[in-house]
């Protein structure tokens, strides 16, 4: 008998059993091993990830494809191809036509989006015949089974992890009529949706049991009773998601210290980047990384890419980068130069090799380089650009093994799939990371999805939770963190899986193994600061008084001195910089739509937030937030059918009130029965007074917004659009509010002429100029 494991990990596994054995040792196979040996597709090559790319864009050539809203700019088009691809080839691996999609009740462009879908679809397929290749979408349609290899095995048993799509169990039940073919499987509240799917088999499943089902005979082989137990759960949350290592570490020398052999503990990480911060703090070489080193690491590619995002996207951080990694000015200069040009193959390849050491040959970079020289010769001459944003794009999809890691074991999830292990560490068990997002819905809501029988939110988020169960289940030990803070909160996974956070733990000794750190004097420290500020003057802003309010030192330096926050260029995305993109693509999108449809409002939202300028520093979060925007595109369609209309975006405004100049530019003003509704958009969290606080209430964002407001039309209400719930959230305690406002502004008649710090060090935690304070957080 052959065993099927879902993955070569497993399979691996599997042979350990074997070595202390002196038997003969099964055969095993991942499936996609055993796929690619019962697989057979007669005089075609299969298509390589640049070439379908290259043939989609061919196949979009027709004249209402633009109506997609996807552009077909070669750099953009590699980037939105994407949900193409994903869109075609679930339709093609869950055996449903387009045409079936159209029966579903849905927005009013939605069958003209998919007429157009249907023939690039038909497109593709013809240019992918013609070039005699095929792809994960045409295999369905131009396989044949392997049957010598499938006779030349007795008997076949998956091990069944997760669901099967339609292909599958269409090959599986073929196979079976030829071998015996047998699947083993564990149904649990996580995955019943395999009851259905087998009942239609003839097989009837409960929760609760594990089975072995042969698919030859159509008959139950086994069954018993899937044990539970009490797992031994320590659920811990961090302020800060660097201090998840030191947790992981120290849980380790737990494990290992209560019996647990390190080759039996894994770290679980959801979002494979934390692997990066794990490797960093990994002194003593304990860990392996089952996804290895990206390439993304290496010398080579950092040069590269450098050189691309440099003359790409001209940012003060990528000269500092490329001045870091020492490329001469000269060789920018070559590449500026043929930058636009169409050279042959060789000529890019020379311009590739320009950062190679022969002396240090680097096998996957050659490996590359050959492959690519002959997709350059079929492509013709090709725009330098384009060449180099393609090369590393095949290079970002390859890893390098990790040759000298230690005995503990990190993996992301879905490499977990049908291992156990008795010590399980899992991090960033946050919302924003578990479950994790799906990028497949672009075009099919969830209604259409359950219309047309493919698998929804709900099913891809019960997955994971079975992958977390199986992993927690079969553990004796079990730890797990998250990042606890204003921006994030520990995952809803952890109610439904009846795991508890732990108080709130000293967060002190977790700093201590990671960093060190000293005393610096400061250097400038004065206790007072005296001079004259009169405020009615000049202009006052709402961030302005609030300035004032929590720290008048922090106005001083800010607004008197005019001092700047030096900061380090680098590529990273703080909340602030979440903020004004979103603010730039809600402003982009609205102010160009004349009618407001949930779905194109969606599609136009993720084509902005994926343009070629924002995704350098933004498609780290894009993911998340495009499932947020889902939300507020039907809450904004609703808005529009109810008569709201968009009567001013980013609207600077001027007002004398009491004396002061106020001014402001608000965010977006919306008008129904000429009254306005006026909006300040948050990607954070909404400020929030109650009496309690009135006191000393240092926002007045919203009152400044409808002073200002008023001078154009009678202000109807005031809302913050707190853009992660969807919802329009009306300022509290206005009237009050207003008041305390004409309270400050009478105390502030008087010019400013002390400048003291702040009572409460709270302030000081995001204060730019809290060094010069020599304040000691």
């Amino acid at each position: 008998m052959t065993e099927i494991f879902p993955t070569s990990r497993c399979v691996r596994e599997f042979y350990s059993h074997f070595l202390d054995r002196d038997a003969i040792v099964p055969k095993a196979l991942g499936i996609a091993e055993f796929e690619s040996k019962v697989l057979l597709v007669p005089d075609m090559s299969l298509a390589d990830e640049d070439s379908r790319v290259l043939i989609m864009q061919e196949a979009s050539e027709f004249k209402n494809f633009s109506e997609l809203k996807i552009q077909r700019e070669f750099l953009s088009f590699i980037k939105n191809s994407a949900y193409l691809f994903r869109f075609f080839e679930e339709l093609a691996l869950e055996d449903v036509l387009i045409e079936e999609l159209e029966l579903a009740d849905t927005y009013a462009q939605f069958e003209e989006h998919l007429s157009i879908l249907k023939e690039l679809l038909q497109n593709y397929k013809t240019l992918l015949m013609q070039k005699k290749l095929y792809d994960k979408i045409t295999l369905p349609e131009v396989y044949k089974l392997n049957e010598e290899f499938l006779k030349s095995n007795d008997s076949f048993l998956l091990h069944l992890e997760g669901f099967l799509n339609k292909f599958e169990l269409n090959l599986f039940i073929e196979v079976a009529k030829i071998t015996e073919f047998k699947i083993s499987l564990h149904v649990t509240k996580y995955n019943r949706k395999n009851i259905e799917l087998f009942e239609e088999l003839g097989f009837s499943l409960s929760v609760g049991n594990s089975y072995i089902l042969n698919l030859t005979t159509k008959e139950i082989q086994s069954i018993y009773e899937i044990k539970t137990k009490k797992v031994d759960c320590d659920v811990r949350n961090f302020t800060t998601r660097t201090l998840q290592a030191s947790f992981v570490y120290e849980k380790i020398e737990e494990f290992i210290q209560s019996g647990i052999e390190a080759e039996n503990i894994a770290v679980i990480v959801p979002d494979e980047s934390f692997a990066t911060t794990l490797k960093a703090y990994d002194s003593f070489k304990n860990l392996n990384f089952a996804m290895g080193e990206s390439y993304r690491h290496s010398e080579l590619f950092k040069k590269l890419d450098a050189v691309d995002k440099l003359i790409r996207v001209r940012e003060v951080e990528h000269k500092y980068r490329v001045n870091r990694l020492r490329i001469e000015q000269s060789t920018i200069d070559e590449f500026q130069k043929s930058w636009r040009k169409k050279l042959q193959a060789d000529e890019i390849i020379s311009f590739l090799r320009v950062f190679c050491d022969e002396s240090k040959r680097d096998e996957i970079y050659e490996e590359e380089l050959f492959k690519f020289k002959s997709l350059l010769k079929s492509l013709g001459k090709t725009e330098l650009q384009i060449a180099i944003k393609l090369f590393l794009n095949r290079l970002m999809s390859r890893s390098k093994d990790d040759v000298m890691g230690g005995k503990v074991t990190v993996m992301g999830a879905l490499e977990s799939r049908g291992m156990s292990y008795e010590g399980v560490i899992i991090v960033d068990f946050s919302d924003e990371f578990v479950p994790k997002r799906s990028q497949k819905d672009m075009f099919l809501s969830s209604t259409i999805r359950t219309h047309a029988k493919l698998p929804n939110r709900s099913d891809r988020e019960n997955l994971q939770r079975y992958f977390y169960y199986s992993l927690i289940n079969g553990a004796k030990k079990v730890a797990i963190s998250y990042t606890k803070n204003d921006q994030s909160m520990g995952s809803r996974f952890l109610d439904e899986l009846g795991l508890l956070s732990k108080a709130s733990c000293d967060e002190t000794s977790y700093f201590k193994p990671l960093f060190t750190s000293s005393v610096i004097p400061p250097r400038y420290n004065p206790e007072k600061l005296e001079g004259s500020y009169d405020i009615k003057a000049g202009t006052l802003s709402a961030s302005k008084l609030k300035t004032i309010l929590t720290c008048k030192r922090q106005f001083y330096y800010k607004y008197i001195l005019k001092s700047k926050e030096a900061k380090i260029p680098n590529a990273q995305i703080s909340e602030a910089d979440i903020g004004n993109l979103l603010h730039e693509a809600l402003h982009y999108v609205l102010q160009n739509m004349k009618v407001v449809d949930e779905n194109l409002l969606m599609i136009e939202l993720r084509r902005y937030l994926q343009s070629e300028d924002r995704g350098l520093i933004w498609h780290y979060h894009l993911d998340i937030w495009l499932e947020y925007l889902k939300d507020f595109a039907s809450l904004e369609a609703k808005r529009y059918n109810e008569g709201y209309r968009v009567y001013g975006l980013e609207k600077s405004l001027h007002v004398e009130y009491k004396g002061f100049k106020l001014e402001g530019k608000i965010d977006r003003i919306d008008i129904r029965d000429n009254r306005l509704s006026v909006i300040d958009y948050k990607s954070g969290k909404i400020p929030k007074s109650t009496l309690k606080t009135l006191e000393n209430e240092t926002n007045f964002q919203l009152e400044f917004y409808y002073l200002l407001a008023n001078t154009q039309k009678e202000v109807e209400s005031l809302s913050y659009y707190d853009l992660k719930k969807a919802e329009l959230v009306e300022e509290s305690l206005f009237s009050e509010k207003m008041e305390k406002l004409d309270e400050v502004l009478k105390e502030l008649e008087t010019p400013l002429t002390e400048f003291e710090k702040c009572e409460k060090t709270t302030p000081c935690q995001y204060c730019a100029f809290v060094k010069l304070c020599g304040r000691k957080l």
